[in-house]
């Protein structure tokens, strides 16, 4: 009779050990969460730190733009207009490989023009690689009030995700983004077969 209670007793004792393990685990997990640092930058209500103004030209498709330069900065080093292409996505294309629109590439246009009006004004910031082989300046973007505009077309489904190495500061955001719209259907996720 003794033995059987102790070993009910040491199962006991197992037991609580390993839901005080679990407990503790818990309660790191949530105080990292809670206590972790924010890297979303879709609306943080002003331009990063360190970013170079822009005036936009003209949205040449949904991951690139046309715009003008007041004078050299930290990202663009040349004053004048300057074409940039949006980093960590990649929209439909306007010309296909049939010579005609992907699908939602009218609509990809019609969101960076949303975000980015012409006339209006973004502030970029650059990643590891300035320029891609195209001479295009390589960059993320934000708007006057902060909002992040490469992660606000992944997150209306504009865009899908385009991870290229060493530019990745911000595709954790990205890809967040492109999973919900995807999960949710929104934009070309709802309206394209097999994207």
């Amino acid at each position: 009779m003794a033995g059987v209670r102790r070993t009910a007793r040491r199962r006991e004792l197992r037991a609580t050990a390993f839901w005080l393990v679990v407990l503790l685990l818990a309660a790191a997990g949530w105080l990292w969460w809670t206590l972790r640092p924010q890297t979303d930058q879709r609306s943080t209500g002003r331009p990063p730190t360190g970013a170079q103004e822009v005036r936009v030209g003209f949205p040449l498709d949904g991951d690139s733009l046309q715009v003008s330069v007041a004078a050299p900065g930290p990202v663009i080093d040349t004053a004048g207009d300057a074409q940039l292409r949006l980093l960590g996505i990649d929209a439909p294309e306007l010309h296909g490989a049939d010579g005609g629109p992907q699908c939602w590439a009218e609509s990809a246009r019609t969101e960076l023009q949303r975000l980015a009006p012409p006339g209006g004004r973004l502030w970029v910031l650059p990643d590891a690689e300035r320029r891609d082989s195209y001479q295009r300046y390589l960059v993320y973007a934000w708007t006057a009030d902060g909002r992040f505009v490469n992660g606000e077309l992944a997150a209306r489904g504009a865009v899908r995700e385009l991870a290229i190495r060493p530019n990745l500061t911000h595709q954790a955001d990205i890809g967040a983004a492109v999973a919900a719209a995807r999960t949710a259907r929104r934009g070309l996720w709802g309206s394209c077969e097999g994207p």
